[in-house]
């Protein structure tokens, strides 16, 4: 029995050995199986933290580098090559092989070598630059910033860093700020502290330069929050303004934390710092973390109210060419925009969305078809890089978005992730079509002041021609008999002279150097004598049909602008009917009771001169109707248009305030209709149209040109209207015979354009010896600074040549006949 009880005893302490060892085995086996998941769960979390760290990488477009300096064995990335221009996939073996192909400024290679060098030879562990480089025969600008390890000697051990290309950043200061060059260096002498607040423990950690900041030394790093408070000796009033903000921020009304404040320096005067924080919030929205930077900002704030518009439009442009940012994880489906990025696509805050599709569902149409086919080419792997322009709306306004992306590929190359940004560049797409047109205006009136600049010097010396040319002629005329051969040749060639006189008046009128003073011109009497002149050189096949009931209604003007338009309106006409026809013209006053747009100009409401011509011509064609009035356009074959006459009217048109309308089929015609605004009436001539050349009283008059045919000319002329004329062909001889008697000349008239002296000169002087001289100045070239310099020198009257007789004539008893000429010359 008691050996039974004993067996059972045995036996029961065996089994429960056994159960106790088996539970440790399989408490064992467990935590190993335990171990096992954990151990996978860190690999993933690893492989996570390595891809994330990776696309951060690619997402900054850093560089980075890597130096065992005992075995000279020297990493870099291939963004780091192709930042200066090398090719990725370069291999570096050393040091010294990288820096042989950098191509450095030649201003920045002995800085940066000085700089690393008494870095090395230093004890410091970390350094920071800005250095130009040469690529692709551009300069850009790269930041650096590089951490050394030292052994227990000191001695450097391992070389690594990382550097940006910051050269947009750089452009965008150097356009925004006058002074760029004095605060980029204050921004690149600094170096910004690090804090991070643990709320919950209320440790606060702070980095050596932000300890430098709050003056406190070789202390502990984590500290209470109140402590560092106390330690920075902060101003009072900031305090309270950095508490304000603080609150704010942990509320959530604002999404940055940011303050100023000043701290009070041992020798006296203040340091302004600058501290920014984001802080971490749990799943109630209560920040239970926050970290940021501090930067001293006390040069910032000395060069504050000299700045301070820069200032304003620096934040401004940054606001605005701040990047949006997207991830998509094509496999899952998971698609995640930023913020900014949303305010991009106007997207109202709080929209919610999982997957791509979603998210494009609230997305506005920018180009989506485009941009839709160039991430498929990107994916397809037919562009090496995504980068796109798309223009679009966006809330009914009209934007332009950069998009920069790059995509993970499996082992197959498809496509599994794809993250990039977005910027809104619309500004600045703005600003260069701003500019592009401002660059063409500026190019149109650089070619247009050229224009008229030859203009001016053809006119003169073609004048001059004309005027020795008409002015023989008319004296020819008056001897030859009527009906003879004699007499239709002298009268062809006035009229070729004439036809000259009006192409150098079209060509000055185009190039705008012809200008004068306005005036109330009657223009239906202009648009009798311009249909009288035409009426001769026309075609026997074509007739001119007329219907003028204006009468004396007046615009503010030059007679000769009227006589351009309708000249060259009708002349066109005229050569657009080459198997003949009729030309009509009507002239008439109208009202226009409301305002509307017409071909070229505005009509208001209003009283305007209308003019209208109309032919049965072979019409313009749509293509070529939008050009019509550009300059030297023109649809009529070699040698039959110069391209001028359209856009002479156009500017004669715009320039008084008129409108033009055009109406046209192609082979039926066309009708011109000129709006020219009307202002009143024209007085009624005070002088006979038949009456003859006012004749002199032997009065002796000074003649200076420095064209002898012309002082012959008007000698001969004037000698026969009963002057005693005097010529010189130097201006200088001509003051030299006045200044010897004054008083023997009873009127002058001189050239403008003259070697030595010019007229305007002349006049000047013959007014400081005798003021009250009455002089006439005629020109070749009477161009509007021409007459303005002119009478400011004392001109009673300008003329432009070529003159006829009985003008000349009259400008003369003009001059002579009023003791205050100057007072009348412009009516």
């Amino acid at each position: 029995m008691v050996e039974a009880l004993a067996l059972i005893l045995a036996a029961a302490c065996v089994i429960g050995w056994l159960a106790v060892r088996v539970k440790r085995e399989t408490a064992a086996r467990r935590r190993a199986e335990e171990d096992v998941v954990e151990g996978r769960n860190a690999a993933s979390a690893l492989r996570l933290s390595e891809e994330r760290y990776a696309l951060a990488i690619e997402a900054t477009e850093a560089g980075h580098w890597d130096w065992i300096i005992p075995a000279d064995r020297y990493y870099v990335s291939p963004q780091f090559l192709k930042m200066h221009g090398l090719h990725p996939d370069l291999k570096i073996t050393n040091r010294s092989e990288l820096v042989s192909r950098i191509h450095f400024h030649p201003e920045d290679r002995p800085k940066w070598e000085t700089a690393i060098a008494e870095f090395f030879a230093g004890s410091g562990s970390r350094i920071e630059l800005e250095v130009r480089v040469l690529r692709d025969r551009e300069t850009r600008w790269m930041h650096a910033i590089g951490l050394l390890q030292r052994d227990a000697s000191g001695a450097p051990v391992r070389w690594s860093g990382s550097a940006v290309d910051i050269t947009e950043r750089k452009r965008a200061e150097e356009a925004l700020w006058q002074s760029e060059e004095r605060f980029a260096l204050a921004v690149a002498g600094s170096s910004d502290g690090v804090f991070d607040w643990d709320l919950v423990t209320d440790q606060m950690y702070m980095s050596d330069r932000a300890q430098e900041f709050f003056g406190v030394a070789n202390g502990p790093s984590l500290r209470p929050r109140m402590q560092w408070m106390s330690l920075t000796g902060m101003l009072a009033e900031d305090v309270l303004d950095a508490a304000q903000a603080l609150r704010a921020h942990l509320r959530g009304d604002t999404p940055i934390f940011v303050t100023e404040y000043r701290i009070e320096q041992p020798e006296g005067g203040w340091r302004w710092f600058r501290m920014r924080g984001t802080g971490l919030r749990n799943a109630a929205g209560r920040v239970y973390r926050m970290a940021g930077s501090l930067e001293e900002i006390t040069q910032r704030k000395g060069a504050e109210e000299a700045l301070q518009l820069s200032a304003d439009r620096y934040a401004l442009v940054m606001k605005a060419s701040g990047a949006g940012h997207w991830d998509w994880d094509i496999e899952k489906d998971e698609f995640y925009a930023s913020p900014r990025l949303c305010e991009i696509y106007g997207i109202p805050p709080g929209a919610k969305w999982r997957t791509r599709e979603e998210f494009a569902a609230q997305t506005p149409s920018l180009g989506r078809e485009r941009y839709s086919q160039a991430v498929a080419d990107f994916f397809a792997g037919k562009t090496e890089r995504f980068e796109i322009d798309i223009q679009g709306q966006v809330n009914g306004e009209p934007r332009w978005v950069r998009y920069t992306g790059t995509c993970i590929r499996d082992p197959t190359g498809k496509p599994v992730r794809w993250v990039g940004s977005a910027i809104d560049i619309s500004e600045r797409q703005r600003d260069a079509e701003a500019l592009a047109k401002l660059e063409a205006q500026l190019r149109e009136a650089s070619r247009l002041e050229s224009l008229g600049t030859l203009a001016g010097g053809i006119a003169h010396d073609f004048n001059n021609i004309l005027a020795s040319v008409l002015g023989y002629t008319e004296m020819a005329l008056r001897d030859a008999p009527p009906r003879s051969r004699l007499r239709d040749d002298l009268e062809s060639i006035a009229a070729a002279g004439e036809r000259g006189r009006a192409l150098v008046e079209r060509v000055l009128a185009f190039s705008r150097s012809s200008a004068r003073e306005r005036i109330a011109v009657n223009v239906e009497k202009v648009v009798i004598e311009s249909l009288n002149l035409l009426s001769a050189s026309l075609p026997r096949n074509v007739k001119v049909k007329s219907s003028l009931s204006a009468g004396r209604a007046a615009m503010l003007g030059d007679p000769t602008q009227v006589h351009q338009i309708v000249m060259n309106l009708v002349t066109n006409a005229v050569q657009a009917m080459r198997s003949g026809g009729t030309v009509r013209v009507s002239f008439a006053v109208e009202a226009v009771a409301a305002p509307r747009t017409p071909t070229v100009g505005n009509l208001a409401s209003g009283e305007y001169l209308v003019l209208r011509v109309a032919d049965d011509g072979e019409g313009i064609p749509a293509k070529a109707l939008s050009r019509i009035f550009d300059p030297f356009f023109t649809t009529k074959e070699v040698g039959v248009g110069t391209g001028l006459g359209l856009s002479l009217v156009h500017g004669i048109v715009a320039n008084i305030g008129g409108a033009i309308d055009v109406a046209t089929e192609v082979g039926k015609g066309s009708e011109f209709t000129v709006y020219l605004p009307r202002s009143g009436d024209a007085e009624e001539s005070a002088q006979s149209e038949a009456a003859g050349a006012p004749r002199g009283n032997r009065e002796r008059v000074l003649i200076v040109d420095d064209e002898e045919p012309l002082v012959r000319l008007t000698t001969r002329t004037l000698t026969e209207l009963g002057y005693r004329p005097v010529g010189f062909t130097s201006s200088a001889a001509a003051l030299e015979v006045f200044r010897a008697d004054p008083a023997r000349f009873d009127a002058v008239i001189t050239d403008e354009r003259m070697p030595g002296m010019s007229g305007v000169a002349l006049i000047g002087e013959l007014r400081a010896i005798r003021p009250g001289m009455p002089i006439l100045l005629v020109s070749g070239h009477a161009g509007g600074t021409v007459v303005d310099r002119a009478y400011g020198a004392g001109a009673d009257e300008v003329l432009s040549k070529p003159l006829a007789s009985n003008e000349l004539a009259a400008a003369l008893a003009r001059v002579l006949g009023t003791t205050d000429a100057r007072n009348q010359r412009r009516l």
